[in-house]
């Protein structure tokens, strides 16, 4: 017999139930038998919380992003501005980022997933603008347009992931190298002030 929880302990149990699978077996591959599997649930009960498999996936998603980046946040503002554009965008864990590429890959089929992975792209491009805003004020860095140099790194740092983690075109340290380059001619950052400051990824804690 399921342990008797609370509504809202029984609902943070599926979505962790349901982040789990995603992490071993991709987005794709979720269903709502074997999430109830997983939390050792009737297979109907999740259907009290979740209207269909495609709204638990998005809000498990949903879910996971808005603490990873809530995290992120915190431990930005701890650091100087240039530390923590290093930190930004230093890359990730594999696993981290094949999880994004995943929820891509299946945003598509899932509107509302669609919707979160949106959500939170625009949520990154804002973490992004404000540490660039620091580091202007700062006199560590010089732009004309915040909000475009956050939209245009975010796009290379993005695909520099997808290559790096899944076609192995490049390797960590080599998208590192590019991204930080980038960054620092966009920004009139001295060159070799990123790696520098260090190479330690401020995302990635979610899965972890």
């Amino acid at each position: 017999m399921a342990e008797r929880k609370s509504s809202e302990e029984r609902r943070e149990q599926i979505i962790g139930a349901t982040l789990r699978i995603v992490a071993r077996k991709g987005f794709a591959s979720v269903t709502l038998r074997d999430v109830a599997t997983e939390v050792g649930i009737a297979h109907g009960l999740i259907r009290h919380y979740f209207a269909g498999r495609d709204e638990l996936v998005a809000a498990a998603f949903d879910h996971a992003v808005t603490a990873e980046l809530a995290s992120d946040e915190q431990l930005l503002a701890g650091l100087d501005p240039i530390a923590a554009l290093a930190a930004w965008f230093s890359t990730t864990p594999e696993d981290h980022y094949l999880v994004w590429i995943d929820a891509w890959s299946e945003a598509p089929r899932n509107p509302a997933l669609a919707a979160a992975l949106e959500r939170h792209h625009r949520d990154c491009e804002r973490i992004l603008a404000d540490v660039i805003r620091r580091a202007v004020a700062a006199g560590a860095a010089s732009t004309a347009d915040v909000d475009a140099d956050s939209r245009m790194l975010t796009a290379l740092a993005d695909g520099l992931a997808v290559q790096a983690h899944a076609m192995s075109i490049v390797d960590a340290r080599e998208a590192d190298d590019i991204v930080f380059g980038a960054v620092e001619a966009r920004l009139a950052i001295a060159p070799g002030s990123l790696a520098a400051a260090g190479r330690a990824p401020a995302r990635g804690q979610w899965l972890g």
